[in-house]
């Protein structure tokens, strides 16, 4: 067997506002609880074989990086929110893996992004099992975030795996 990096991403576009976020707020697809739609990463093959998240892209049609500070909290089974977009990050415990840091630092004339690499205590590890070759994410502010109205988040996990 050999090392293999593999990556997945997702994308979803916010609600059609400029209203700022608070520190552990969701940044979601809808304002409706009910309508929020997590993010799905299909995982690298080798199931029964251990993945190890290792960096996380997280880049955003708006061009402004101020207070771009996000964190991805990542399951193995597609979490209920108890809020929508804007509100309060709130789930049920069932399924959660952890978080993987973001701060966006890099403005471009089309956006702005960042790659951050996970620290080797907060990799994050788990087994790829038959039923489950997908996790699931959510965005949350770490911060008063003021988004572009209709910002697209595309987020990109970088995994390392054992492959044949």
């Amino acid at each position: 067997m050999t090392l293999k990096m593999s990556t997945s991403t997702a994308t979803f576009t916010r609600p059609n506002d400029t209203t700022a976020y608070a520190a552990n707020d969701l940044v979601a697809n809808s304002a409706t609880a009910g309508s929020v739609t997590p993010m799905s990463f299909p995982v690298p093959h080798g199931l029964g074989k251990g993945v190890v998240l290792r960096q996380i892209k997280v880049q955003k049609s708006g061009t402004t990086p101020t207070n771009g500070n996000f964190h991805l909290r990542l399951y193995a089974s597609s979490p209920t929110c108890a809020n929508g977009d804007n509100g309060a990050w709130s789930t049920t415990l069932s399924g959660y893996l952890g978080k993987a840091e973001s701060v966006i630092v890099e403005a471009f004339t089309d956006g702005s992004a960042t790659v951050d690499s996970m620290s080797e205590a907060a990799d994050i590890h788990f087994v790829v099992s038959a039923g489950a070759p997908v996790i699931y994410g959510l965005l949350v502010a770490d911060a008063a975030y003021t988004p572009a109205a209709l910002e697209v988040f595309t987020i990109t996990l970088y995994f390392e795996h054992y492959g044949v």
